[in-house]
């Protein structure tokens, strides 16, 4: 599963560029171009959900870990002092890692609106 999406964009990548080929015979072909360049974007942006509900999530679990580890080392708090406030603390460590997740979705976005682009652009040809 970990290099699924190597052979999807490899495929369609090949697919793309054989259409832009045979787009010298038949001016048709340019539909095939967009819609598997169309069909990848979509490809990745769900890709990118799904890791992000997976692994992303599994990672920010042990980042958690981490930070409460990093916190008690760096301050005067104690474990028993986190597991107390646990839910405070894991209200700032989702405060540090914020930015984390607005760019993972800015990302998922950005392959969505290429997909959208590339639609506008079969309609418009």
């Amino acid at each position: 599963m970990n290099k699924l999406p190597y052979f999807i964009t490899g495929g369609a990548v090949i697919l793309a560029a054989l259409f832009a080929i045979l787009n010298r015979f038949w001016t048709g072909f340019v539909y095939f171009v967009l819609a598997s360049l169309l069909v990848l974007s979509l490809f990745w942006g769900v890709w990118l959900i799904y890791k992000y509900f997976t692994d992303f999530k599994e990672e920010l679990k042990d980042r958690f870990v981490l930070y409460k580890a990093n916190k008690v080392n760096t301050t005067n708090t104690t474990t028993d002092m986190i597991t107390a406030n646990e839910a405070a603390y894991e209200k700032q460590f989702n405060k540090s890692v914020l930015k984390d997740k607005i760019i993972k979705w800015f990302i998922i976005l950005f392959c969505f609106s290429v997909a959208a682009m590339f639609l506008i652009g079969m309609i418009l040809y």
